[in-house]
């Protein structure tokens, strides 16, 4: 009874229906967005399905470790009568850019393309709001990976429960994970530690982190500290508060660190409810000039600096992928500077990885924010060659039901000792247990077929 009244880390509190389009509707509202972005057929996408889409709360973790509420949302493919479901689809969960106001996220300004398009392809899609974003309190940990892993971890077990206790959707093993700029840096951070720390959970079909800031205390450093003016200035002060918060007991205030003008009026700026441009309005077009010039020198002069060790300690590169990662960056970056994805790169590669690419978008694609949309349009053309979809008994993915598929799920049965998480397609009977009953279903089926 007591257990019963303690949520556990992915547990959903609650839902919501957000938006839904059949089929038609879907195609005709994914031509009309795609058409603003380019004439003619550049983007000839044809969708598969409609969506459903809702809003999730569910329990995870704060930055602390405490237990905490956070939201997102979950889009999934839509199949209207006569037809009748019983596919099992993959994840793309999906890491989105930098946003300060709570409520600039998708589970509250509701459905947009992407959503539609993976959906409507086929894809189970998942874009958690993060920490201190959506209904989630305190400020965002903004670029400290530890928080976007536990939360991306949470939210793909909030999609497991959604889907089983969901009529209209299963999911099957494969797992994408993809994002773009603050996306990109998350996207990585949670498939080093997914790797790290819940490998026996979760297996990665493929990540595609694109345009991040994963040298933070080197190549991010020496661009906020270069005297020349920078497109984003919110960028700077947005990780020194949000650094400040997370390491108060080293770093210490953030207003510390700031000349007077800007220690008494940026604070109130980052309480969630400003957006960039109003931060962007009070700020120098040089970030650094905010500090204090002796704080820039004892940072600048003191390798084991408490923001340096901080940020060193958020550094994404020098370590090792197993699963597929494709990072793709631009190279006419002026925010994010590619050399952060060269570095991974290379650092990935002398340490031993094998299953790692690195796609530079050409500099006559524009810089961070119009390259964007072509680095997503990759990342999802690598995704579908990678991507399956099969019937609900089809444990071993071959687009087939027979003998192995029962060989399978014995031996999952055998050799699990927690099988409560990513029943894939093998809870036939969506009881969310895979047993004995599971296996005479399946026999049915394939002697029924």
């Amino acid at each position: 009874m007591l257990a019963l009244s303690y949520p556990d880390r992915g547990d959903i509190i609650s839902t919501q229906v957000v938006s839904t389009k059949n089929i038609d509707n879907n195609q005709i509202y994914i031509e009309n967005e795609l058409s603003v972005l380019a004439s003619g057929d550049f983007f000839n996408l044809t969708v598969e399905y409609g969506y459903w889409m809702y809003n999730i709360t569910y329990e995870t973790i704060d930055k602390y470790g405490n237990p905490t509420q956070a939201s997102g949302v979950i889009a999934y493919p839509r199949s209207d009568w006569p037809n009748e479901e019983n596919q099992a689809y993959p994840i793309l969960s999906y890491q989105h850019g930098t946003v300060i106001e709570k409520d600039a996220v998708t589970s509250a300004t509701g459905i947009w393309i992407l959503p539609a398009l993976i959906a409507g392809y086929g894809y189970v899609y998942l874009e958690l709001d993060y920490l201190g974003l959506g209904v989630s309190e305190g400020l965002h940990p903004y670029q400290i990976k530890e928080p976007y892993a536990s939360d991306v971890v949470d939210f793909l077990r909030a999609a497991d429960h959604f889907s089983s206790e969901n009529d209209d959707f299963q999911i099957n093993s494969q797992i994408f994970l993809s994002g773009y700029s603050e996306g990109g840096y998350a996207t990585m951070a949670a498939h080093q530690i997914i790797e790290r720390d819940y490998a026996d959970e979760i297996n990665i079909t493929a990540s595609f982190p694109m345009a991040g800031a994963y040298d933070m205390s080197g190549i991010m450093t020496d661009v906020m500290l270069d005297y020349t003016s920078y497109g984003q200035p919110y960028y700077f002060p947005y990780v020194l508060f949000s650094y400040a918060d997370s390491y108060a007991n080293t770093i210490g205030p953030a207003e510390s660190y700031l000349l007077p003008e800007y220690a008494s009026t940026l604070p109130d700026l980052f309480d969630g409810t400003h957006s960039a441009d109003e931060i962007n309005d009070i700020m120098p077009d040089i970030p650094i000039t905010i500090m204090i010039p002796d704080s820039i020198t004892t940072f600048e002069g003191n390798e084991n600096h408490p923001l340096r060790l901080a940020l060193q300690e958020n550094d994404l590169y020098d370590w090792i992928p197993q699963s597929t990662m494709h990072i793709m960056h631009g190279l006419a970056d002026e925010l994010v500077p590619y050399e952060n994805s060269q570095l991974a790169y290379d650092t990935f590669i002398a340490n031993g990885a094998e299953d790692v690419t690195l796609t530079p978008i050409p500099e006559s694609f524009g810089g961070h924010q119009d390259a964007a949309p072509f680095a997503l349009l990759g990342a999802f053309e690598l995704s579908q060659e990678l991507k399956i979809i099969n019937e609900l008994g089809d444990f071993n993915e071959d687009g087939a039901l027979d003998i192995l598929d029962v060989i399978g799920i014995v031996n999952y049965i055998i050799q699990t000792e927690n099988n409560n998480y990513h029943l894939w397609a093998s809870d036939i009977n969506e009881d969310y247990n895979i047993d004995i009953l599971d296996i005479i279903y399946l026999i049915n089926i394939i002697l029924n077929s």
